[in-house]
């Protein structure tokens, strides 16, 4: 199954090479809309987006009804552009079922089975999704073969977001270091959507200020909170013992308006990453197979060396079970993670001292 990429496609872009159906899906939705805006740009002018342009945004709720009216979209000429696009927004044809869903989806997917034969040069289809589900590979292939293309669309790496940072920096005639940029690209997890807003503040920052550049001071000033870095402080806190300091940085996050379901989701996920850590030790082997970028790949060594396997599973344990006790109602959600730091932190202050 030959898959595009970002850099791919825009080189088909680049040289009005087109296709009759796009099946885009991924992370990085700031590529993502710029290949759409691509495609519609191309083939619909803006005065005739109300009539060639045909956009669904499904929800991954799909119907008999909406396949049937697709199918008559794609048999319609389009009235004065090139080709009529019609886009479709999780429509999850090509997704996994949901639970108890099986069957009902099962059979969508052979209905729009037609749809896709359907496919033709006088049309493009741009079907936008999450996930692609690799299993259903006799659909994906007749997608092919119908003239569509799949394009997977993820994160770029940590460089490439770094020279992407440089660059729009120098437009404003200003610097931008690579300590900043590289923690600006971490605080917002590698989503260029995010990383352009913050980066937007601070350079605007800069300029009203007169500053000639852009260094880690002044994303820690203007850009949204360092939720890994306070993480990992969060982790050190509670492996030293030191509980009212734990409790310290979470009510910091919470005042700064951090989802505690977020921050609950990072510090468990932090503790996985630790455990692989502690079992893989090189910094490249934690990059390759945790999927972090390398500056935290030596933090998580650095931390994992200073806990052993039975402490960190002990943490891991403690996660779960609070986790589970604001499933079940048993606990609120602030309660129950307070708890678990200061249970933690006790546990590790006696060995401490």
């Amino acid at each position: 199954m030959t898959k595009y990429n970002f850099r791919s496609i825009k080189q088909d872009i680049a040289q009005d090479k087109w296709h009759q159906g796009y099946l885009i899906y991924g992370a990085e939705k700031y590529l993502i809309k710029q290949i759409v805006e691509s495609i519609i740009d191309r083939f619909v002018q803006p005065e005739l987006r109300e009539i060639d342009l045909v956009k669904l945004s499904l929800d991954n709720d799909i119907s008999s009804e909406t396949i049937y009216k697709i199918k008559q979209e794609l048999q319609t000429p389009a009235f004065l552009s090139e080709r009529k696009i019609i886009l479709l927004e999780k429509a999850g044809i090509f997704a996994r079922a949901g639970k108890g869903q099986s069957e009902s989806h099962k059979k969508l997917q052979k209905e729009f089975d037609q749809v896709v034969s359907l496919l033709n040069s006088n049309s493009c289809m741009i079907l936008l999704e999450d996930t692609l589900d690799g299993r259903q590979k006799r659909r994906l292939k007749n997608w092919q073969e119908a003239g569509g293309i799949i394009v997977e669309v993820q994160h770029e790496e940590l460089s490439v977001l770094r020279r992407w940072l440089q660059a729009k920096a120098q437009q404003k005639n200003l610097r931008v270091t690579a300590e900043a940029a590289d923690s600006l690209i971490d605080r917002c997890e590698s989503d260029m959507t995010q990383i352009e807003q913050e980066f937007n503040k601070a350079m605007l920052y800069a300029e009203h200020a007169k500053l000639e550049g852009i260094d880690l001071s002044i994303i820690e000033l203007i850009c949204k909170p360092d939720l890994r870095g306070t993480v990992f402080n969060l982790t050190d806190a509670v492996s030293a013992g030191q509980t009212k300091r734990a409790l310290y940085l979470l009510d910091t996050l919470l005042i700064l308006k951090e989802p505690l379901p977020l921050i609950r989701f990072m510090f468990t996920r932090h503790i996985r990453q630790l455990i692989c850590a502690k079992e893989l030790k090189n910094a490249q082997d934690i990059v390759d197979q945790v999927g972090v970028y390398p500056f935290v790949a030596r933090g998580l060594i650095r931390q994992s060396g200073k806990m052993s396997f039975e402490e960190l599973e002990y943490l891991h344990r403690l996660c779960f079970e609070s986790d589970w006790k604001v499933k079940k109602g048993h606990m609120p959600d602030r309660l129950s993670f307070e708890t678990l730091l200061i249970e933690a932190s006790l546990t590790f202050a006696s060995k401490v001292n």
